[in-house]
């Protein structure tokens, strides 16, 4: 059955600890698919099918669209949009979009700086 967001009775708290608990959950695991994907290791089908489950699981939350609560949260976003936006010969030879693409993965392992002009928004 579906529900309307707008009947959603979540607490402010509640919504805000929801939110953080998926993109601690999902993050890395983009993050990761991600290197994998541009190392060879994955296919980029498989990257695909693991940007349609966070979608999917983010919908699930009946969350409505916000600002990103912080620097992470708002990385976390643009590289799964950006993900959803590029075809596989965009990720695998524009050497442009494997900077920002690993730029931002290797901020959400915690490798790496946070990169510079990374907006994201919530679906």
């Amino acid at each position: 059955m579906l529900t309307l967001i707008s009947d959603n009775s979540l607490s402010h708290n509640a919504i805000t600890q929801a939110v953080h608990a998926h993109v601690e959950e999902f993050a890395p695991i983009l993050a990761l698919s991600t290197l994998n994907t541009i190392h060879g290791r994955t296919c980029f089908t498989s990257l695909e099918a693991i940007c349609t489950e966070h979608l999917h699981e983010w919908w699930g939350l009946a969350i409505t669209t916000g600002q990103p609560d912080d620097h992470y949260e708002s990385t976390y976003w643009y590289l799964l949009h950006l993900l959803e936006a590029v075809e596989e010969h965009q990720l695998l030879g524009n050497m442009f979009v494997q900077h920002k693409v690993v730029s931002c993965a290797n901020y959400l392992l915690g490798l790496g700086p946070a990169p510079e002009n990374i907006h994201g928004a919530r679906p």
